[in-house]
């Protein structure tokens, strides 16, 4: 019984923060930032956005249209819904991104949100020099990395609520029932323990009041992490999040 009022709270505290999502949009098309004013000039690299759990690529559109806006081409992950087995997505998006880059010889930038941070971080590790940037926004792809390679036993505090990774639990078993991961072995177990190129710089941005992926677990060691205030699902609409993003994506290699 404790333990279903303890969910319980967790759904309330997360539909009240989560309500918030639209007012952030609204915010952000009263921004000049979102119509390019401001935001420094890109140079046209394939930037790459992946959904998070349960997402397609249709709610990332004011993201891509901003991409676009000041001068980078963005791509879409071809995911009509983020769940189910990770390697099979991860196969899929990696498939769509090599098609759309088929013109493309030069360095790319990949945007994950959420579970969309681990798909894009799994494809990252596999490309490696490739992949210039790396964005997280709200994906707790540190802490999931940090269990993959912790020893046996070795025991890590869980990066989201419980009644979030219940239902990312369900829907594996509904959509890919003979996946175990990660004790399955699979590449994307292997792409989650390789480390990235050196080269590659990653931004991770996380909500102080997130209810969703706790901000505990996305920070990653040695890279620029950035806390802002807001919802789980507005981080993609969050206007604190489009000014460290224009700034990141600006920043050149070193």
């Amino acid at each position: 019984m404790l333990e279903a009022a303890v969910v319980q709270d967790e759904r309330f505290a997360a539909a009240r923060t989560e309500s918030r999502a639209l007012l952030e949009l609204a915010a952000l098309q009263r921004d000049p930032l979102f119509y390019g004013f401001g935001a420094p000039r890109g140079d046209g690299r394939p930037v790459l956005v992946v959904p998070g759990l349960f997402g397609s690529d249709a709610y990332l559109q004011p993201l891509r249209g901003w991409l676009m806006r000041v001068g980078y081409t963005p791509l879409r992950s071809s995911l009509t819904l983020n769940a189910g087995c990770p390697n099979r997505l991860r196969e899929q998006v990696e498939v769509a991104l090599l098609r759309q880059l088929s013109a493309h010889s030069g360095p790319i930038t990949l945007i994950g949100h959420s579970r969309g941070g681990l798909l894009a971080w799994a494809i990252a590790s596999r490309m490696q020099a490739r992949v210039q940037q790396l964005a997280l926004l709200g994906s707790p792809a540190a802490a999931v990395v940090a269990m993959m390679r912790a020893a046996p036993g070795e025991g890590t505090p869980p990066p989201a609520a419980s009644f979030v990774a219940d239902a990312g639990a369900r829907a594996l078993r509904l959509l890919d029932p003979d996946c175990t991961v990660p004790a399955c072995g699979c590449a994307y177990t292997d792409d989650l323990r390789r480390p990235l190129h050196a080269a590659t710089r990653v931004l991770a941005v996380c909500s102080r009041d997130d209810p969703i992926v706790f901000p505990a677990g996305c920070p990653v060691p040695d890279a620029e992490n950035v806390e802002v205030s807001g919802s789980h699902s507005g981080l993609v609409y969050n206007r604190a999040v489009y000014r460290a993003l224009a700034r990141f994506l600006a920043t050149p290699a070193d």
